[in-house]
């Protein structure tokens, strides 16, 4: 993360860099239906305004997930992505008659920006990527699935990702019927600084259509959710950027006392989502859940307080909030507050010694794999400093994982191969 660096106040002042400003009311509208989505900034108030419908896929560009391979669809517009077969030699024989569509649909997590569609199951091996397999020799992920992806215009297209290779996504789609099939290609240097590259399989067309990663916060737009029990919903709701954190207090008796300080800071990326307001069936109208406050730390250690006060509905897709710039957080605090202070031998092949800072009486130990999937958690009873622990990986197959370290209200992050 990129730090903002106020030494001259610190000095100048001797006081922990915490700064109260006066609450600023705004809107967000994405129009009636929903038909735009809002990329916001909350230190200037800029609203990027997008057409919402001018795409079907998002391949990751710079730095989202693992070789940045992550690929996601327009769920939010209508379109739904099925996994048909883990065999790409049945690309010319592909028949949907008796294919059970609800057992293999896939959505973009709401969670993270790096799982999509293509992306979101389990893998079958430390170097599955969904759609394809990484080469540690090669440095290539070749297409090993088959996918349907259904339009949100209501077309079907099988679609194949062959390759991402040299920084180029490699791919094909067709009638399911094998008709119109067309071979194409999207390169990540034509989207540098930006989460995704874009595809439009109607026009087949690349788009760059979002703004660089650095200039916005929050994205005001529709997304598919799972409500539970496998019921696939599309909200209207707000998604965090990938270097945004954002804690979530429930029940506050004042929300215009309540501090950021000791709060849960996630990188969920749906942290704020959509369950922040509720449609009345009486009055016809969206209530505001009136108890809620969101603190958002930017990528550049700012912090700002959000309280929604309106949600339009359909008529307008007006989103109203206030927004309170709260504090740049203290970079000495920082420094001290740090988890993970040294993680050895990495690579590794039967254990890990981990040197942490103990922020709290408990900590806890996350291992993740490529796609996400949490394979291995412990919880550490330890002191408030410095502490060490060793973890047994040997049953972790060869491949990249990420070790995380969550103690007090920190999160500690470090990328691990097992050999």
């Amino acid at each position: 993360m990129k730090m903002k660096l106020l030494f001259g106040l610190a000095i100048a002042t001797g006081l922990s860099a915490t700064i109260s400003a006066q609450q600023i009311h705004d809107t967000v509208t994405v129009g009636a239906s929903y038909v735009n989505e809002v990329y916001y900034n909350l230190q200037s108030g800029n609203k990027n305004s997008i057409v919402r419908s001018d795409w079907d896929l998002a391949f990751a560009a710079d730095g989202v997930g693992f070789g940045a391979s992550v690929i996601r669809v327009n769920d939010g517009m209508g379109a739904e992505l099925y996994l048909f077969s883990n065999d790409t030699a049945d690309w010319s024989t592909l028949d949907t008659t008796g294919f059970n569509w609800a057992a293999n649909r896939l959505i973009n997590a709401d969670t993270t920006w790096t799982e999509g569609a293509f992306n979101n199951f389990t893998p079958s091996s430390g170097f599955d990527l969904g759609w394809g397999e990484y080469s540690t020799i090669t440095h290539i992920v070749s297409g090993s699935r088959i996918f349907v992806l259904k339009l949100h215009n209501g077309q079907y297209k099988k679609i194949i990702i062959d390759r991402l290779q040299s920084g180029i996504y490699h791919f094909r789609y067709a009638d399911v019927n094998g008709n119109n099939e067309v071979s194409t290609t999207l390169t990540k240097s034509n989207h540098s600084g930006q989460n995704f590259g874009y595809y439009s399989i109607q026009n087949q067309q690349e788009l760059s259509r979002e703004p660089g990663t650095s200039t916005w916060d929050l994205l005001f737009t529709k997304y598919v959710t799972d409500l539970g029990g496998g019921m696939l919903y599309g909200v209207t709701g707000v998604l965090a950027n990938i270097n945004v954190k954002v804690a979530q207090v429930n029940n506050v008796p004042d929300v215009n006392t309540v501090s950021h300080t000791g709060q849960n800071y996630t990188f969920d990326i749906g942290t704020i989502g959509y369950d922040w307001k509720s449609f009345n069936m009486t009055t016809f109208q969206y209530d505001i859940e009136d108890s809620l406050v969101y603190f958002v730390e930017t990528a550049n250690q700012d912090i700002y307080k959000i309280i929604f006060t309106g949600f339009g509905g359909n008529s307008n897709g007006e989103y109203a909030f206030t927004k309170e710039y709260i504090t740049n957080v203290n970079i000495n605090e920082l420094a001290e507050q740090k988890t993970i202070l040294n993680v050895y031998p990495n690579p590794a092949k039967d254990n890990i010694n981990i040197t942490y800072n103990g922020l709290d009486n408990q900590t806890y130990l996350y291992v993740y794999d490529l796609t996400g999937k949490q394979v291995l958690t412990q919880v550490w009873n330890n002191g408030v400093g410095l502490n060490q622990e060793q973890i047994d990986v040997s049953q972790l197959q060869q491949g990249v994982y990420f070790l995380s370290l969550v103690s007090g209200n920190k999160t500690s992050t470090q990328k691990i191969i097992i050999q």
